[in-house]
């Protein structure tokens, strides 16, 4: 399928690893000129390096840091520099939050990881999405998490801040749709990263279990009986981007082999 994503220009948060770069790749090969931010640039511009050489397309890689707000006006000017023009797809992601239960979570780190998940994220989403309304063609795409629609045990900060940013998306599709751009958000709930493995590691130590032993029960626990990779849920990022999904917004779109309970 021709996703008509040729030449168009994305800007990837937190994409020098795991979902976000699965994300960036996926794009390249269909042809969009990919910008992959992190915190650490040399990481940042090696994943980019990694994709221009498997797609021979357009990456660069830039240091995106989520902890200050006002770093996104720094990284949107440098993508735009960088690929060219204004940004028409948006990718909104971060690092995954330790565990916390609701009353063990300080005062501190909820503000910390406020920036990070929420607020540095909708500064970048009004620092770019207005240019996509004006042009009348825009993607915005957020990762979300099994959080999003039902809270899970011991993970408070996900819990609190991906739903709220679930309704800022939502919010936000709705005031652009007429405009040409939508938002959407693509919610893993195991695909098989670095990050499930901490995780898993981290409630296997609460449990006694080594990192290897807690990794293979979750993933017998499945309902596909595996874990999902990254490649399946950029190839869904990409589509959701394409111009055949111009009627797709609003939504959450679960990468998760069948396991949640309800349709919603």
């Amino acid at each position: 399928m021709e996703l008509g994503l040729n030449g168009r220009r994305a800007l990837l948060l937190a994409a020098s690893g795991g979902l976000g770069y699965a994300a960036a790749l996926s794009l390249a090969r269909e042809g969009a000129h990919v910008c992959v931010s992190g915190s650490d640039r040399a990481r940042a511009e090696a994943a980019a390096g990694r994709i221009a050489e498997a797609t021979g397309g357009v990456a660069r890689g830039l240091t995106g840091d989520l902890s200050d707000p006002a770093n996104m006006d720094t990284l949107v000017r440098e993508a735009e520099a960088a690929l060219g023009g204004p940004i028409d797809i948006l990718f909104l992601n971060h690092g995954g939050p330790p565990l916390r239960t609701a009353l063990e979570v300080g005062q501190e780190e909820l503000a910390a990881h406020a920036n990070t998940m929420v607020l540095s994220l909708v500064r970048a989403a009004q620092l770019v999405v207005p240019g996509m309304a004006r042009r009348k063609w825009g993607r915005v795409v957020m990762v979300g998490a099994a959080s999003v629609a039902e809270p899970i045990p011991n993970n408070v900060l996900s819990n609190l801040f991906r739903a709220g940013m679930a309704s800022y998306c939502k919010t936000l599709a709705g005031e652009v749709i007429r405009d040409g751009v939508t938002v959407n958000l693509v919610s893993p709930t195991a695909a098989l990263t670095r990050r499930t493995r901490d995780t898993a590691a981290a409630r296997g130590a609460k449990e006694g279990l080594s990192a290897d032993e807690a990794l293979a029960r979750r993933e017998s626990a499945l309902r596909a009986g595996r874990f999902g990779t990254p490649e399946e849920f950029g190839a869904l990022v990409a589509f959701l981007c394409g111009d055949s999904a111009s009627y797709m917004t609003g939504a959450n779109w679960r990468v998760d082999g069948g396991s949640a309970s309800g349709l919603g």
